[in-house]
């Protein structure tokens, strides 16, 4: 593996995980338009690790008022009630993981289908511009709601739908604050990054990189996961995720074109 190809997927899955754009779908696509070979195992499991700590350092006063909160007496009750919402939103992801583990490593091999997906992707996003009115915070969430947001979740376990994207949308469809739909959706992501992170190391077979590029890949993956959440937020204080929605219906046109012309 090279320097250029490790700091370009680090780059690409750093930017993409965050951002309404499906970061498994670039890493299904990218190395087919750049003729990459497969990087190894050992290599996700560090672009993974630093995106984790980007979400996790981009929530750091939300999760430390979540472990001190549960010690604390008067907010221990309220504290409690978040973890458990926080539980029932990745439940779905969970459950359609066990039951159709099979089916979506299928869609991974698969470029064409990444290319209906992504005009799933820009549809919700166009959608989006109807629910940026809400003022539900976390602490105001439903069951119900936290439910809802955990389903779309779980769609966007298929390569081309955004987790991001799906997520949010899902949160403002319920009334959230924009803000507060990014934090939960974030806080509900770490989740699903760590079970990705596990549902690796539990394949994992030994094929370290050099230092220098397992260094890279952290370090890029982590970088470029915080400037896009930053970049997320940015759009969506403005309610303006509808332009990503534009990047998501020309890549879906150009994968499907290319799938058609058989070159991918």
């Amino acid at each position: 593996m090279s320097y250029l190809q490790a700091w370009i997927l680090s780059l690409v899955q750093g930017l993409t995980e965050f951002l309404p754009v499906s970061s498994s779908g670039h890493l299904v696509i990218v190395p087919y338009l750049l003729d990459f070979s497969k990087p190894p195992l050992f290599f996700d499991i560090l672009v993974h690790l630093g995106t984790l700590a980007a979400v996790i350092f981009f929530l750091r006063k939300d999760l430390l008022s979540i472990c001190t909160g549960i010690f604390h007496q008067t907010k221990a009750h309220e504290t409690w009630l978040l973890i458990g919402k926080i539980a029932l939103a990745i439940l779905p992801a969970a459950a359609a993981g066990f039951l159709l583990k099979n089916q979506l490593e299928a869609l991974f091999f698969n470029p064409g289908s990444v290319g209906w997906a992504y005009f799933g992707t820009a549809a919700l996003l166009f959608l989006m511009m109807l629910f940026y009115k809400g003022t539900k915070t976390m602490k105001q969430l439903k069951w119900s709601d936290a439910l809802l947001i955990g389903f779309f979740q779980s769609l966007a376990m298929v390569p081309g739908f955004s987790r991001s994207g799906f997520t949010l949308f899902g949160a403002l469809m319920v009334g959230m604050e924009r803000v507060e739909a990014l934090r939960f959706s974030f806080l509900i992501s770490i989740p699903a990054i760590i079970g990705a992170f596990v549902f690796e190391l539990h394949g994992y077979e030994s094929f370290p990189l050099p230092w220098s590029i397992s260094l890279l890949a952290l370090v890029v993956s982590a970088l470029s996961g915080l400037l896009a959440i930053f970049i997320l937020k940015h759009f969506l204080k403005k309610a303006s995720l509808h332009w990503f929605g534009f990047y998501c219906l020309l890549l879906g046109i150009v994968i499907v074109n290319l799938h058609f012309a058989g070159k991918i």
